[in-house]
């Protein structure tokens, strides 16, 4: 899953959690976070997550940008689903 986000009036400095859990259950599949160097007060997130080894279903993302200097937090969210192609031979 690819993830594409840009964040405005970021000090440099500061971390992103990203966390993957089931929607129903709320079971964790995927949690990391990282550190963010920003020399700018703009940070571009491209992320690719791996979901090979989730099973098909609807998961939640969450992620927790903190700045620190700032002292703000933004904290997105969304649904997202993994589903199964089966291909028929023809």
């Amino acid at each position: 899953m690819g993830i594409f986000l840009k964040v405005y009036n970021f000090a440099p400095g500061g971390s992103i959690d990203y966390e993957i859990a089931k929607s129903e259950s709320g079971e964790k599949a995927l949690q990391f976070s990282e550190e963010v160097a920003a020399s700018t007060q703009q940070v571009t997130i491209e992320k690719l997550l791996p979901l090979a080894n989730l099973q098909p279903g609807r998961y939640t993302l969450k992620m927790r940008i903190t700045d620190r200097i700032g002292n703000r937090t933004l904290t997105p969210v969304t649904t997202v689903a993994k589903t199964v192609h089966i291909e028929r031979a023809a």
